[in-house]
């Protein structure tokens, strides 16, 4: 998983449990099988659609088509 930093460890505890139910659902893998790594990235190292994650349009301009 990959994010951006400033989640808490409560939120960061919750997408651990949920990935490793929907992992275990969809492939049947172990529970204790299954690994998951947050990685935080910030925001100013970090774009979509061309455009950085620090721009303070990002939400909108990220959604460019074509």
């Amino acid at each position: 998983m990959t994010t951006w930093p400033n989640q808490t460890d409560e939120k960061c505890q919750e997408l651990i449990e949920e990935i490793t139910k929907a992992t275990h659902a969809v492939t049947g893998a172990p529970l204790d099988k299954i690994a998951v790594v947050i990685q935080e990235i910030p925001q100013n190292r970090w774009g979509e659609g061309g455009i950085m994650a620090t721009h303070p349009e990002f939400p909108e301009l990220s959604r460019r088509r074509g």
